[in-house]
């Protein structure tokens, strides 16, 4: 992933890069050990927290940001921005778009924006679905199914702790297909140079076969 990462964005050496929705930073760790300069972005505060001990451990400087995408306020900042793991899509249609106007402004003349999300056409052939897996002393279960009138993904996750107590949320994403996303980028400014469906095929889109768009864009 961050040999496609790095080559995708093509910044210089030395150059600057947002990690935009960096989590636990294992990503951006990454790129400040192969000379970029690395700044993270998150909500979370507990994953930021992650993200310090992560870049503390691998001998890395990294500047981590606690903050919401839709108030980020960078200036040309950045000679490259990614936004990994459908990181992009949690608001609604004007705030999404909101945010990647930010991103735009976020960038230098020339910089690349990479945006990897959940393929929409993909997802609809697996609704509903069901998925268990091991969180941090408890199992998860995620419920899942896309509404086909707002193409929003409705995710409700259930927690079973080991001491045996419950805890349950819901949420949901903005899913969307390649020519609603190129099309989103493309009004705010963007100029869309390549899509894939996943790290493995650069360049290449197997359309509702592709569990994923990856979206790469310039800034004029």
């Amino acid at each position: 992933e961050l040999n496609f990462i790095e080559e995708s964005l093509g910044v210089p050496g030395g150059g600057v890069v947002l990690d935009l929705g960096c989590g636990s930073g294992h990503h951006a760790v990454e790129l400040a050990r192969r000379g970029y300069g690395v700044d993270g972005y998150d909500l979370s505060l507990f994953q930021l927290a992650l993200a310090a001990e992560v870049g503390q451990e691998s001998g890395q400087k990294l500047n981590l940001l606690q903050g919401d995408m839709r108030e980020m306020a960078f200036e040309e900042m950045f000679d490259g921005v990614f936004s990994w793991n459908t990181s992009f899509g949690y608001f609604e249609e004007e705030k999404n778009f909101a945010v990647a106007q930010r991103v735009f402004r976020a960038l230098r003349p020339g910089g690349m924006f990479l945006l990897d999300v959940v393929n929409r056409d993909f997802a609809i052939q697996q609704s509903p679905s069901q998925t268990w897996f091991e969180g941090d002393a408890c199992v998860c279960m995620d419920d899942m199914s896309v509404d086909f009138i707002t193409s929003r993904l409705k995710v409700k996750r259930s927690l079973i702790l080991d001491d045996g107590r419950t805890r349950e949320s819901i949420y949901s994403i903005r899913l969307y297909s390649l020519h609603e996303l190129g099309k989103l980028l493309h009004d705010v400014g963007f100029r869309v140079t390549e899509a894939s469906g996943h790290p493995a095929t650069p360049g290449v889109f197997f359309r509702a076969y592709s569990p994923r768009i990856i979206i790469l864009a310039q800034r004029p």
